[in-house]
């Protein structure tokens, strides 16, 4: 029964955040090194050096458009976010 109901408020939780995004239009999309803008990926490849990269996703919000990166480096996982511009505003 327990299980059950952890599920349910998982399953609630979620689609709370999925409907959240959605209202203040955020959308995020998985893209590759290929598809991020020149200075992006020189940006990524100096955050990322030595490291494996997970995933890469372009996040938009309203006019904003953000990259997240998320790789793994000595063991740990990290992220880093960086402006259309390669500007690294967290992370790195």
């Amino acid at each position: 029964m327990k299980r059950a109901l952890s599920r349910t408020l998982i399953i609630l939780a979620l689609g709370l955040f999925v409907a959240s995004c959605s209202l203040f239009g955020r959308k995020e999309t998985v893209v590759t090194i290929n598809q991020v803008p020149a200075p992006v990926r020189t940006s990524i490849e100096k955050v990322t050096a030595g490291a494996k990269i997970k995933s890469i996703e372009k996040i938009e919000s309203g006019d904003k458009v953000t990259y997240e990166v998320e790789y793994i480096k000595d063991g740990k996982e990290l992220d880093a976010y960086i402006e259309p511009d390669g500007r690294i505003v967290k992370g790195g």
